[in-house]
């Protein structure tokens, strides 16, 4: 039973999928995994490097803060579609399984077009246009919150929770000492772990890098990724970086996270049982990161 995944553009969408996908070859080592992404996004470079083989589409997703640029999509539209539709006739999958955003729209549409079953996950409390418009013919729907908002019938929602690319093992081998020993910290100092998503926030970083001297001179040790383009510092106390390969390590070292509050990102850190400061993003649609973030403080994880 071969399976198709629809997920791209940020990692807050991929990295669950790949979790998935790692599921997936452990239960089901002989069925072929098919992952369906943006043409030219940046998930190819994750997906290959799990060894999965990628097919890039043409596909944008909805610019709310720029409706002009949302005219391209009168023709890349159609022209996914085709793509898709012919891409799905040579793969044949017996499931599609998407995280939603807009690199897992068409493909679920055109599966449902060739009677493939979908399967959704949603990351966040709030469900975003994707998984709103699929529900109707998803034969499951999952979600990273024990209740879903903003689906006006879910006939079979089943809380999942986030899937997450660790390992139990993982916890029992990186302490945090060593962990910061790994990364070149003092084993005994305090550090924060900033995360701005994989592609970095402008306004979280101007912000940190505010605070961050007041930190260094009480003694914590920061490790910040700032997101795509941004410039390297390494220092003793403080480590700045454009990504993070290596979360494990990350998470393992940080006593605190300091993040932006994507459903992926609040699996990951309530994974790793970690305190968390969170600044939503108020620029993703339905403002769903705000929404992620309240849930959050009103059960006293944030």
């Amino acid at each position: 039973m071969s399976l198709v995944i629809a997920a791209g553009g940020t990692g807050g969408h991929v990295f669950p999928a790949l979790a998935i996908a790692q599921k997936w070859r452990e239960k089901q080592p002989d069925e072929p995994i098919y992952w369906i992404g943006v043409k030219g996004g940046r998930e190819r470079r994750w997906v290959e490097a799990a060894e999965l083989p990628f097919y890039g589409i043409p596909m944008a997703g909805w610019q709310p803060r720029d409706k002009w640029r949302n005219f391209s999509l009168l023709y890349l539209l159609p022209y996914a579609a085709w793509h898709t539709y012919r891409l799905l006739n040579k793969l044949k999958p017996k499931v599609i399984f998407t995280t939603g955003g807009y690199p897992g729209l068409v493909p679920g549409l055109i599966g449902r077009m060739q009677q493939v079953p979908l399967v959704l996950l949603e990351l966040n409390l709030y469900a975003g246009r994707t998984v709103r418009w699929l529900t109707r013919w998803a034969q499951k729907v999952c979600g990273a919150f024990p209740e879903i908002h903003g689906l006006e019938k879910v006939f079979s929602y089943e809380w999942v929770g986030v899937p997450v690319r660790f390992h139990p093992s993982d916890k029992s081998f990186y302490s945090s000492e060593r962990a910061k020993s790994q990364l070149g910290f003092c084993p005994h100092k305090p550090l924060v772990l900033i995360l701005g998503g994989s592609q970095g926030s402008s306004a979280l970083n101007r912000m940190v890098g505010e605070v961050i001297p007041l930190w260094l001179r009480e003694g914590i040790s920061v490790l910040w990724q700032v997101g795509g383009g941004g410039e390297t510092i390494e220092t003793p106390k403080m480590q700045k970086v454009s990504f993070i390969e290596d979360m494990r390590v990350a998470y393992a070292a940080a006593e605190v996270v300091v993040s932006r509050a994507g459903g992926s990102t609040l699996g990951e850190i309530a994974w790793w049982s970690k305190a968390a400061v969170l600044v939503p993003s108020p620029y993703v649609a339905e403002d769903h990161q705000r929404k992620n973030a309240y849930y959050w403080a009103r059960k006293g994880a944030a």
